[in-house]
């Protein structure tokens, strides 16, 4: 309503705007509109400034007119005139409120609403419907309220299914496009996942290359980096990258695996498995750098007894490089890591030091 008192050009340009940017521009306008009521108020029907705020608040709110209704002339044709904007504007204003509401809801389904998860996950690529609440699954069974955004370009909004997923955020962007990466906030957050674009094409090697050399560009080192590989030929394009890899192929290695060797299937699926069994989990030696392999297998058993807890050597892992079964000779040096297979929850320095006590 408010818009029939305004100019044709000037109305359209208002009904161009943004709900959210007509809101605050109502509100200013209500705002002087109002001021202007209750000044005229005051002096031209010499009542007090309480009496003045009450009668115009009245007045905009269709609650009433005041306590003492306008008794001059120009008191009442203000009245009138400031009344009805005042009216149009409060009406105009609540209508703004729910389409700002709406536009909000719009833009976030649409994917043009920032990231506002921190400390989180982002996964570039939506790799498909079921993969995709597989991996929520999975993460949230041991970080229950772990945020997610999904950063492409191919599909216009989430699928229902994953969009009615609680803390869920999609941002429609290109990985050429800078803003995209703003957006995603992707310094934010603590791991980024590049999934590739056509799944089993190697070609897509190389727009993933792309977008993680982007991506290192963008965060920081407490960001870690991972990327799915199509084609392990192409695995030289990675080469310098901070980027770790997860070969595409996964599946095809263990259904390999269990035709050579019966259980090794399930085997390594419920290694990987959050849900169920133990899991791998890395660790930073500390008390026992200087050990031996067969060192740490031999009073791994009755430190694990003397804490209560199960846990079984894995890996020692040099320079980024995992050696699987290692020597009993190989020590355990500076700045190597440990993969051991326990439960959720292993407490490693108080395992560290029951390990150190077993040996005593």
């Amino acid at each position: 309503m408010i818009l029939f008192f305004l100019p044709a050009r000037l109305s359209q340009r208002f009904k161009d705007r943004k709900p959210l940017v007509l809101l605050l521009d109502l509100l200013f306008l209500g705002a002087v509109v109002s001021a202007g009521f209750i000044v005229l108020l005051r002096f031209v029907e010499d009542v007090t400034w309480e009496e003045s705020i009450w009668q115009v608040w009245q007045t905009a709110t269709t609650v009433g007119y005041g306590n003492r209704p306008a008794q001059t002339s120009v008191g009442r044709y203000a009245t009138m005139a400031f009344g009805l904007m005042d009216i149009a504007i409060v009406g105009a204003g609540i209508g703004a409120v729910f389409d700002a509401r709406e536009d909000k809801r719009r833009r976030t389904r649409l994917g043009l609403m920032d990231n506002p998860h921190r400390d989180g996950y982002v996964v570039f690529n939506l790799p498909g419907t079921s993969q995709f609440m597989a991996f929520v699954h999975e993460i949230r069974h041991v970080e229950p309220d772990a945020p997610v955004c999904v950063v492409d370009d191919a599909v216009e909004q989430l699928p229902e299914s994953i969009a009615a997923i609680p803390r869920v955020h999609f941002v429609k962007g290109s990985v050429l496009d800078k803003d995209t990466y703003t957006r995603a906030k992707l310094a934010d957050n603590k791991v980024v996942i590049v999934f590739p674009t056509h799944p089993g094409d190697p070609s897509s090697d190389g727009t993933t290359r792309v977008a993680v050399d982007l991506i290192l560009d963008t965060v920081t080192a407490n960001t870690r980096v991972l990327h799915v590989l199509v084609s392990p030929d192409n695995d030289w394009m990675f080469s310098h990258l901070a980027s770790t890899a997860v070969m595409e192929t996964l599946e095809v290695l263990a259904i390999v695996q269990e035709c050579q060797d019966v259980h090794s299937a399930d085997i390594v699926q419920r290694l990987l498995l959050n849900t169920q069994d133990a899991n791998p989990m890395t660790v930073v030696p500390e008390r026992i750098v200087g050990w031996t392999w067969q060192d740490f297998v031999t009073y791994a058993l009755p430190a694990a007894e003397a804490c209560r807890v199960e846990i079984n050597p894995f890996a020692i892992i040099k320079d980024g490089v995992p050696q699987l079964c290692p020597s009993r000779t190989a020590r355990i040096e500076e700045g190597d890591l440990l993969s051991v297979i326990a439960l959720t929850g292993l407490d490693w320095a108080a395992f560290e030091e029951a390990l150190v006590r077993a040996r005593a």
